[in-house]
Formats: C-alpha cells, structure tokens, sequence
C-alpha cells in the first residue's frame, strides 16, 4: 500500500497584507495539529476520543468508537484541511494512519475494528470479534472519496470501490426498503467478521440510532453514485432512504393539530442524529434529483432552527431539551445550510454567515494559556496507560473542537473528537463556499470572509467595518451576496477606486467587464442590534 502513494499536491504561495479578522485557512492549519496530535501511534493510529482539560495533569483516553467511526472521520477531514491551509505538519503521521486504515480492511472489502489491541474494544456492547460498523464504513466511504479528489490516487477509488460492494452486500433489501440490523456487537449496527446472527429484526431506534448510523451510508452511496454513475449504489441510496422516512422514525413530542410533523421531517431526539441524517437525505435528493425529498429536508431544516438560538449557531444536542450544543449540531447545519442553497431549494447564506461567526470557531479550543490554567487549578489524575495518557495533551489538541458550549461558556471543558472531525469539515464546507467560479469566466461571492482563490483574493473587514475589497485575479464578472441585514440604498462600490453604479441580481451585486488586477471595493454601514431573552 505505502508505495501507491503519492505527494501531496503542491500549492502555490505568496505574501500578502490582510486584515486581521476570521480566516478559515487559518483555522484549517490549527485543525491538523489536533487531527494528527491526537492519534495514537503505538496503537495503530488510534484517535484518543476523549480529552479532559479540567484535570491535573490533562490527559486522554481511548474509547471503543474511536477507531470504527471516528477514525475514518478524522481521514477526510485532514484531506479537506490540508487544501485550505497548504500545511505540512506531521505529514508522517498523517501517512502512518492512512496506511493504518487501509490495512483494516478486509477482504470482503469491509473496514473492521480489531478486537486484538484494544481493551476497550467492549465499551458499547459485547464484542468478542472484529466488527465493521455500517456508519464507519460510510464515512471512509467518504474519506476515500475526499482523497481521490485532493490528490487523483486511483488507490483511494479502488478501496471506496470495495467498501460499497460491501455494504450492498450486507444491507437487507425489502422490497422497497433498505435497512442494517443491529446485532449489538461492538458499536451499534456493526457487522461482525464472523456474519450476522440468525433473525434479526429490522431496527426501530428512531431518536438515534436509525437516522444517525444510516445518514452516512445513504450520504456515501450518493456521493458515489454522483462521482461514478453507479446506478446500484443510488438504489439502495433510495431504499435506505424510504426506510428512514418512515413516520415512526420522526417523531416530534408535540405538534399543532393539523400539522402532520413526520411528513415535513419534524423529529425528537438527538439533534445531531436527525440533522444529519437531513445531510444524507439531501445528499441523494441532490444527484437523484428528487424535489419531494429535497422539500422534506429544507421543511426539516426549518423545523431545526426553531431550537436553541439560531441567529448565532447554538443548537442543544436534545432536541427539545437545555442540554449543551455539541459542535456536531452546529456543523450539521453549516453544512445543511449551504447544501440546500446549492440545492436551489432556499438562500441560507445569512444562516451560514451566522453559524461559523459565533459559534463553529468560538468552539474552536486556541487558548493555550487558558488550558493551562484550568489544568493548574483542577484535581490531580494518574493516567493509566495504554487507555489513557497525558502526555502534551494541550499541546496535541489545540485546534480540536468542544463536545460541549454553553452560549457564553465551555462547561466540561472537553472535547469528544466526533465534534472535531465534524466541525473541521464545516470549516471547509464554508471555505470552500466563499468564492466559486463557474468555469465561464463568472464568479461567485455567497460569503464576506477572508479567502485567497486562483480566481480573486477576498479581504473581509467584518464584523469591525462594513468593508470587503476584492482583488481580481481572471474573474471576468463577480458577482457578490450582500447580507440581507444590509440597506441595499447603502452599498457603495469601486472599481479600481472609480464609483460604480449598482447592479443587483436578486441579493448579488454584479460587477461586470472586470479585468485582471482590477479592485473592486465594497462599503456599506455595519448595522447593531441588541437581542435580550
């Protein structure tokens, strides 16, 4: 395996003066510290899953979902930082997982978690064999996939080739129905080495389990399908998805009476599960161009931000419930947000602005100094290796994201790594949203964030000043979404500092006729406002 691998692309770099506001690349490159930094190279790569700050010394500790779903996680989501951030930590160690990963597969083409090596391989349920969880297998799906398209290794299709012959393979078919039992081996809905168990029933977990563990596989398998034109994998894509758009598999605890909830996705239950399991829906509504399904999930968006505070990102890991905000929940929904304005199906891009402004980076863990001192001031605690270890734990997970935040505060000042994995690739899915260009000349402002493209250099100066200038590189036209909380009399904007008169194209401002080098610059009043509860 290791010598079918490649280089890493290689980027082009130069300097330039920015203002000091949000930068997501910057964020990215905090992101691989924790990425690499927290795995376990005496324990094949292993992610430590848990890490408590409020102890003396700090220390972290593996767990059984470690390395079947969050490993596979963490893989994609160091492909996506690696290109925002062009950096080169710990590409050795990067590299040691990856190869790591690849050699748990088996040869029915499945990913399995050893039982050989971890003593907390019983942590859920009993697990006296090696198992393949359904839900990690969907997200190497996707990590493969991630892989293919940042470096063109065949390697990564030839496994995620394997992976979905796989999971057809296992998935039981109903008709027009698609499910995975669960055998309650190792982590829920696991695929033991040895073959499921005789007669079991199909799953009825419709607070977690069903919509969190499938969301992934019906994601991977359109992804696939998408990328390949498989016809096979986007069946049971849509058999699966029947099989979680059952009205028992949403079930909100009240609804006004006329109001049928389960037909417009108003669910109860973990937050995190059913958003993203909206994700998966989504994602096969997308490339099998379904508009009934995608109204479903734009119907269940809506629902979503009826919890917590939306206007800043803060969404409870209970639906329904005060418990804390996982950054899970609001990753789901950075990513839901701009998947269904690709959709066509709404303009959540205020949403999205919104969403990663206050609360995706602000659990974002930076503050060394902060770190230590809660260390200082905490109880003493012996790890206990090879479970636990703290060995420059802070050091290790700076740029890794909290399991917990409250709207002012961390409580429980940890991290549970599935938030890491998940909240570094909304920051890509953000990056990445910024600036697009459509292959004609024309591009496309959604975000006034910082971002260097091959098509312009955006310089934000928000939330400070409403000022954004844009510096062209071989756009032809720009277009450019101005936020909605924005007097459209207000905007005023240059070309190569010579005043032009506004275009709009619904919330774009268009500037046309732009030529390579030009600087278009864009003012416009910061508007305050004050929100008491």
């Amino acid at each position: 395996i290791a010598e079918r691998l490649v280089a890493p692309p290689e980027g082009e770099w130069y300097q330039a003066t920015v203002p000091d506001t949000l930068d997501l690349a910057d964020r990215a490159a905090l992101a691989i510290n924790c990425l690499t930094g927290a795995l376990d190279p005496q324990r094949g790569y292993e992610l430590y899953f848990v890490v408590r700050f409020a102890a003396n010394p700090p220390y972290m500790y593996h767990e059984a979902s470690g390395l079947p779903t969050n490993n596979p996680k963490f893989a994609e989501s160091l492909a996506m930082m690696r290109l925002m951030s062009g950096s080169r930590q710990n590409l050795d160690i990067e590299r040691g997982m990856m190869l790591r990963t690849l050699a748990l597969v088996g040869d029915d083409g499945l990913y399995y978690a050893p039982l050989i090596g971890r003593p907390w391989h019983h942590t859920w349920h009993r697990a006296d064999d090696d198992f393949a969880n359904v839900y990690g297998n969907a997200r190497l799906l996707l990590a493969l996939l991630a892989w293919y398209q940042y470096d063109g290794n065949p390697l990564w299709k030839e496994y995620a080739a394997g992976i979905v012959a796989a999971l057809s393979k296992i998935a039981r078919v109903a008709e027009e129905l698609a499910y995975f039992p669960d055998p309650k081996i190792g982590e829920s809905f696991s695929y033991p080495k040895s073959g499921y168990p005789a007669d079991l029933e199909p799953p009825d977990d419709g607070g977690f389990g069903v919509p969190m563990y499938f969301s992934g596989v019906i994601r991977a398998l359109a992804k696939w399908a998408g990328m390949t034109g498989d016809p096979k994998a986007l069946e049971l894509a849509r058999k699966l998805a029947n099989f979680v758009r059952q009205p028992k598999m949403w079930n909100p605890t009240a609804a006004p009476d006329g109001v049928n909830g389960p037909e417009h996705a108003h669910f109860a239950g973990h937050f995190h599960a059913h958003v993203a399991c909206l994700r998966g829906l989504l994602e096969y509504a997308m490339v099998a161009n379904d508009p009934d399904l995608k109204e479903f999930v734009r119907n269940g968006y809506e629902f979503a931000r009826n919890f917590g505070i939306a206007r800043i990102g803060w969404f409870p890991e209970g639906a329904a419930t005060s418990q804390h905000c996982e950054a899970c929940c609001t990753a789901d929904m950075v990513a839901l947000a701009i998947k269904l304005s690709d959709a066509g199906v709404g303009d959540y891009w205020d949403d999205v602005d919104g969403y990663v402004r206050n609360q995706l980076v602000e659990q974002q863990v930076v503050n060394r100094q902060l770190l230590e001192a809660l260390a200082a001031a905490s109880s003493p605690h012996q790890a206990t290796a090879p479970r636990e270890t703290d060995d420059r734990v802070i050091e290790r997970n700076l740029g890794g994201f909290a399991g917990h935040g409250d709207i002012e505060t961390l409580p429980n000042t940890w991290i549970m790594h599935c938030c890491t994995a998940n909240a570094s690739q909304a920051l890509y899915y953000v990056w990445e949203a910024i600036v697009r260009e459509d292959g004609r000349g024309t591009a496309q402002v959604n975000l006034l964030l910082n971002r260097a493209s091959p098509w312009l250099d955006l310089d934000s100066y928000l939330p400070y000043e409403g000022k954004v200038i844009i510096k062209n590189k071989t756009a032809q036209r720009i277009l450019v979404r101005i936020p909605g909380w924005v007097p459209r009399n207000n905007v005023r904007s240059r070309v190569s500092s010579k005043p032009v008169g506004p275009i709009w194209v619904n919330n774009y401002l268009l500037c046309e006729s732009i030529k390579p080098a030009d600087e278009i610059e864009i003012v416009f009043p910061v508007v305050q406002t004050t929100t008491k509860a």
